[in-house]
């Protein structure tokens, strides 16, 4: 009788490499011949697994171990596999990794897991004695495409012009084909070629053929797009689980107008589809894009046509260019945690932070000063660690959250609505918002906290909350409980200081006891005013007869005036914003004020009338332009900004034509209206002079006008600064504008 044969019994690598592909988070970062690729360049690397009661896999990675600098490290790139939420089986793990870890010698085990950036995973991964890491290896932010339902399906949702790009590839004869070793020399040529060209280092050749040996066909493909004989372009692909990577890509600079690498792209998502994968990912954006994404979506993943930034004013080099070549495939943006690092024998750790950071500033060719002062702050709390640990604090991650959070609070400022923040996470600042819960569970208090890096190469940073906190300033306890939550979330941020500028009446009771409280409490006024100290405000409650019975006589006939001699208003749309600009630009030389470049006001102006047509929002804006039919242009112009049952105005311009016909009394008698309509119960008029008796204030002028229309001023107790460390404060506040002012001469004489 003969015998059925025994099956072989699968080797350790083939059992892991099974985890991986049916794992939830599975990448080919984990399988085990990416751990065979490292091991051959200078790591060695280890599967460390947690089996269960049957012996199967339940939980583990692939552990890289290299050492530098003198020290040993470990590293777990995309991983560990494990459900984070479940502590048992976590911390099983966690503690078969550190046992592997130590037995090489390492000090810390380094992390960069699949989780996506949400305060939740940054505390949870806290909480198993992780720490955020300043050293990334994989890109943290991406663009995914769902290539799931049909070819036309996946199609439907690029750019019309990627697809149109798709099919002149074809029409212009280019092909794609599935490469073999002996085009490995072609990947070589191309790649040394992108490199030099977009100024990124290229591995040997031996890498990429190592690469090809381990990881084709099982587990990816070089594709090759060309034209005539000749290769135009190569990527590289790999798969595992339900996902697919284009991890390389290289381009010669020839017949570039076929359309190549559109093709490659393409040609990649078909290859995975038939794989089984349902997404595609393009592997590495501009992590500002990605920090942009996560606090517009709270974590989640954002539509990469929905960012709002300007994709056409990027530059052409570095991840820029690259991130405008993928949006267009119709993806989402997603950010993970980045890298975090287990610490496991702590005094040799600070020490190789310090001397990794001291390195680094050392290459980008930092003075001595800085070199030490790079180091230092190494071995400081890191900025932008999880949540403030004040047990009220949380944070609030996504934009209805926010604004419903802002809804439950007194007089929100247009300056903390989440359009700001996301505006200002476009010019350099970090945006976070938090929430404050008094003793009854109900909110008490908010804050948008901005923070950024001034000067590159000064390791401090600042932060600020724009007329903010919200709160009620009346509740001296909810006003002490929120500022001791700004002053904990300054040294969790490792801020220098943080600058806020409410608006309280610093001559109401309430006023005077907030000023002696900012005191008490160590706060100092500040010698920087950013904002307008006071402002005139202008009720809109009543009718629109009551409201006009309140200007003066001489403003009322002037409105009517400007009706008689043919002026008239409009609502003005984004086609309208560049002649509003060259509106804006002439009264700045006119009046002799800084006028910034187009796309810094565009920016604004697009979010805020994007924020008016969504139904719901309580933020918004409305751009009213004066016109007379005798001329081919607007003559004046308003922006104004809402949140709430407040309206500003941001934005005035005029020309010199037709001033006599009073256009821009005839323009806030508009906006007023508008205001009204949407339901506002106050007009700002965002600025009002800081010295009222003096008649030498630059805004005496200014102010005469807003008068007329019954505006009352309001003296505001104006900014102030908090910082943990009061004489680097004083030190900053003393060296700035003198270092600033250098900056300045050398741009100008460059």
């Amino acid at each position: 009788m003969q015998r059925n044969p025994t099956p072989p019994i699968p080797s350790p690598a083939a059992r892991w490499d099974a985890f991986v592909e049916q794992h939830p988070d599975a990448g080919f970062l984990q399988l085990s011949a990416w751990g065979e690729l490292k091991s051959a360049f200078g790591w060695s690397s280890q599967i460390v697994s947690l089996p269960d009661s049957a012996g199967q896999i339940r939980a583990g990675c692939l552990l890289l171990l290299r050492r530098m600098a003198g020290f040993t490290f470990g590293y777990v790139p995309r991983g560990p596999l494990t459900d984070w939420r479940d502590r048992e089986t976590t911390d099983a793990l966690l503690a078969e990794i550190d046992r592997a870890a130590r037995q090489a010698g390492a000090i810390f085990v380094k992390i960069e897991p699949s989780l996506l950036d949400t305060p939740e995973n940054r505390q949870l991964l806290a909480s198993y004695g992780f720490r955020p890491s300043p050293q990334s290896v994989q890109p943290r932010s991406t663009i995914t495409l769902d290539i799931s339902g049909s070819e036309d399906d996946i199609l439907a949702r690029m750019k019309s012009k990627w697809r149109y790009n798709i099919r002149l590839a074809e029409r212009k004869e280019v092909s794609v084909r599935v490469g073999t070793t002996d085009d490995l020399g072609h990947f070589q040529e191309l790649m040394e070629t992108t490199g030099q060209r977009d100024g990124f280092a290229v591995h040997a050749f031996d890498y990429y053929r190592t690469a090809h040996n381990l990881l084709v066909p099982q587990h990816g493909v070089y594709l090759y797009a060309e034209f005539g004989g000749q290769v135009l372009a190569s990527i590289v692909v790999l798969h595992s689980g339900s996902r697919a990577w284009y991890v390389w890509g290289a381009s010669s600079d020839a017949e570039r107008n076929r359309m190549p690498n559109h093709a490659l792209q393409w040609a990649a998502i078909r290859w995975a589809r038939a794989r089984g994968a349902t997404h595609y990912d393009l592997w590495g954006i501009p992590d500002e894009i990605g920090q942009i994404a996560a606090g517009m979506a709270g974590g989640q993943s954002l539509s990469a046509e929905e960012m709002p930034v300007d994709v056409a004013a990027f530059p052409p080099g570095d991840l820029w260019g690259v991130f405008r070549f993928k949006q267009g495939f119709g993806g989402v943006v997603e950010r993970t945690v980045g890298p975090w690092d287990r610490p496991l024998q702590t005094p040799l750790y600070h020490l190789y932070r310090g001397g990794v950071a001291a390195r680094t500033a050392r290459a980008a060719g930092q003075p001595p000063g800085e070199i030490l002062g790079a180091a230092l702050t190494a071995l400081l709390p890191s900025p932008d660690r999880t949540s403030p640990t004040h047990p009220a604090i949380h944070p609030v991650e996504s934009p209805g959250e926010w604004r419903s959070l802002l809804a439950d609070l007194p007089d929100p400022h247009v300056l903390q609505s989440w359009e700001w923040g996301s505006l200002k996470a476009q010019t350099g600042w970090q945006a976070r918002r938090f929430g404050l819960t008094g003793a009854d569970g109900l909110p008490e208090a908010a804050f948008q906290y901005l923070w950024r890096q001034p000067v590159a190469r000064l390791p401090l940073r600042v932060a600020y909350v724009p007329k903010g906190p919200v709160v009620d300033w009346t509740d001296e306890l909810a006003v002490a409980r929120v500022l001791a939550a700004l002053e904990v979330t300054t040294r969790r941020t490792a801020s220098l200081f943080v600058k806020i500028d409410p608006d309280v009446d610093e001559t109401s009771l309430a006023g005077r006891r907030v000023k002696a409280l900012l005191g008490a409490r160590g706060w100092r006024f500040s010698p920087e005013q950013i904002q307008f100290k006071n402002t005139g405000i202008t009720p809109l409650a009543g009718t629109e007869e009551a409201l006009l019975e309140s200007f003066k006589s001489k403003w009322r006939y002037n409105i009517r005036l400007a009706e008689r001699r043919g002026m008239g208003v409009r609502l003005g749309g984004a086609e309208d914003l560049a002649a509003f600009y060259t509106l804006y630009t002439e009264t700045g030389q006119r009046d002799g004020f800084l006028i910034r470049p187009y796309a810094y006001y565009a920016d604004i102006w697009r979010t805020f009338l994007a924020a008016q047509e969504e139904a719901g929002n309580p933020a918004g804006g409305a751009l009213l332009l004066a016109e007379h039919p005798e001329e081919n242009q607007p003559v004046a112009g308003i922006f104004l900004l809402r949140y709430g049952e407040r309206a500003w105005y941001f934005y005035g311009a005029s020309s010199e034509v037709r001033r006599r016909d009073m256009p821009n009394h005839l323009l806030q008698w508009e906006g007023m209206r508008w205001a009204q309509a949407q339901g506002c119960t106050a007009y700002d008029w965002w600025g009002a002079p800081s010295a009222p008796e003096d008649p030498e204030d630059s805004l005496q002028g200014v102010w005469r006008f807003k008068e007329g229309f019954g505006a009352a001023l309001r003296q505001q107790i104006g900014a102030w600064d908090w910082s943990p460390t009061p004489l680097l404060w004083r030190l900053y506040q003393r060296a700035m504008p003198l270092l600033l002012d250098v900056m300045r001469q050398r741009h100008r004489a460059g």
